[in-house]
């Protein structure tokens, strides 16, 4: 297919190579400045513009990768001016938006999808590189989403298929297994100085744990890959734990109670933890056992 990008950050020059890799035509990238759009453009040896309709108007495929703040203002703006092939695919790569966001490529009977690479794009060839083998999770209108699913094909992705209505909290599980995640790594490393552990040293010293964690999570599941103190029902353990934070890093329990007593609940789903134990933990945890 003949592919104008618009937006040409990490996510819009990743795409362009890898689609342009996978056999598919890169007729122009466009961006809010001519530095971007010709940076960007040098990677696939594109033109490019800070004009989006120069490129949209021949394109079978165009990708909106701008913030996702804009890409509705972005959408009308080329809609506005008949930007759109007719029978055109309109994508957006958001993860937090559904397609309904392009309904103005819709008036003027475009296709729009929402195409959402599950994946960090720390930088271009980061992006370049993780995306392969990534999940890419696609929804939008009907007659669109076999040459999305092709596309997935094409860039070696898997493909994961969700309902218009369901984007906004599978984004949400998205933002908490990577950005939560992240912050609870830190928030790890900050108690972790706190035991009197370098800085340098904290991240190296538990990364093989959190390596083998996600490595369990991946065999057996987040339920089976639950171990410690609270999988083994160990009351006076997290107590001490309590304790010291109390002493040294207080800002840290609100967010260990909260963790602890989800993860109560994991424990009580595995069958390692007890009613009465379970009991005993929510108390110190600050919760209330609903059972």
């Amino acid at each position: 297919m003949k592919i104008a990008i618009v937006g040409a950050g990490n996510v819009g020059t990743s795409l362009a190579v890898l689609l342009q890799q996978a056999g598919h035509q890169i007729c122009g990238i466009a961006s809010r400045t001519e530095s971007s759009a010709a940076r960007a453009a040098q990677r696939v040896n594109a033109p490019h513009s800070t004009e989006p309709t120069q490129f949209t108007k021949q394109a079978d495929l165009v990708f909106i990768t701008t913030p996702d703040r804009v890409i509705s203002e972005v959408c009308h703006q080329i809609a506005s001016q008949n930007g759109f092939k007719p029978q055109s695919i309109v994508a957006h790569t958001s993860g937090a938006h559904s397609s309904k966001i392009l309904e103005s490529a819709a008036e003027i009977n475009a296709r729009p999808i929402s195409f959402h690479p599950l994946q960090t794009f720390a930088n271009p060839d980061a992006g370049i590189k993780n995306l392969p083998g990534s999940f890419i999770t696609i929804e939008g209108q009907e007659e669109a989403l076999p040459a999305a699913r092709q596309l997935v094909d094409d860039l070696s992705c898997k493909l994961l298929e969700i309902p218009t209505e369901g984007k906004e909290l599978y984004h949400a599980a998205a933002c908490i297994a990577c950005n939560y995640f992240t912050t609870l790594i830190d928030s790890a490393l900050t108690v972790m100085e706190k035991a009197g552990v370098k800085k340098e040293d904290g991240l190296p010293a538990l990364y093989p744990l959190i390596a083998g964690t996600l490595k369990n999570i991946s065999q057996v599941g987040t339920t089976n890959a639950l171990t410690g103190p609270i999988a083994r029902g160990d009351t006076q353990t997290v107590q001490a734990h309590l304790t010291q934070m109390e002493k040294q890093i207080p800002e840290i329990i609100p967010l260990y109670h909260l963790l602890g007593q989800a993860t109560a609940d994991v424990a009580t789903a595995k069958g390692t933890l007890g009613s009465q134990e379970r009991q005993n933990l929510l108390k110190i945890l600050g919760g209330a056992d609903n059972d």
